[in-house]
């Protein structure tokens, strides 16, 4: 079951201080939406929420961490009296050689992109149920379709583990009136690269590829339609698609 409006949705939003999240969140609450906006970083998040139409909350929050998530999801009820959307868009990234890869580095990686998408939803699930009605939106990637790249096999896995859970929870859910889509982007143009593992090594590559980059505000047009159509998968723009085909079959 999907959704027809915004208006008065009440939608918390991971990773909200910049990039895909923040852009998210003004869309939404230019749509009506309450957005609820959770980052690590509560200057940039203010400023976000700053930037957004009508009645917002930011709230602190390290999502891997439980009592961060149970206080994110608290704070919103409480302000707000229900959760319609959450929208798991935290995430970071890892470039590099897999055998090179730091066990520290890679557990970490699963923590934020798997680990805490597939927690904070079975916490909102839990308020969801009681209303009958909900949207899980899972930022994942075109990684989580095809391996897109050279060196970025553990954020590949990370990211095909958030569509295989979408497709699972959305089976899981039919008949609830909950439904669950995933968003996979291609390139983006934002920080995420800068603030990833292996950033340095991938600086020279960023800059050959910088050209074929969509922007967020292509994202979030894209998005912004999909949330409305029937598709679990959305690929919100012309180059996402366009890699898919190219890459499907390998």
């Amino acid at each position: 079951m999907g959704i027809d409006s915004l208006k008065g949705k009440v939608t918390i939003i991971t990773g909200a201080s910049s990039g895909i999240g923040a852009a998210l969140a003004r869309a939404f609450s230019n749509e009506g939406a309450l957005v609820v906006l959770a980052a690590r970083r509560i200057e940039k998040l203010e400023k976000a929420a700053r930037a957004c139409h009508g009645d917002t909350l930011a709230v602190k929050c390290d999502v891997t961490s439980a009592d961060g998530r149970q206080r994110l999801v608290d704070e919103a009820v409480e302000r707000f009296g229900r959760v319609d959307i959450l929208v798991n868009n935290a995430g970071i990234g890892l470039y590099g050689d897999m055998e090179a890869t730091k066990e520290s580095d890679l557990r970490r990686l699963f923590e934020v992109n798997v680990f805490a998408v597939f927690l904070l939803t079975k916490l909102v699930l839990s308020v969801m149920r009681k209303q009958g009605s909900g949207l899980i939106l899972n930022i994942g990637s075109i990684g989580g379709l095809i391996a897109h790249s050279d060196k970025v096999t553990a954020y590949v896995a990370s990211k095909h583990a958030v569509v295989g859970f979408t497709r699972g929870l959305q089976r899981d859910l039919h008949g609830t009136g909950i439904d669950a889509k995933v968003v996979c982007p291609q390139l983006v143009d934002t920080e995420f690269y800068q603030a990833s593992f292996g950033a340095r090594e991938m600086e020279g590559l960023l800059e050959k590829v910088k050209g074929r980059m969509d922007t967020v505000d292509q994202v979030v047009e894209g998005v912004m339609r999909g949330i409305f159509s029937d598709r679990l998968v959305i690929l919100p723009t012309e180059k996402s698609e366009r890699a898919y085909e190219r890459f499907r079959d390998v």
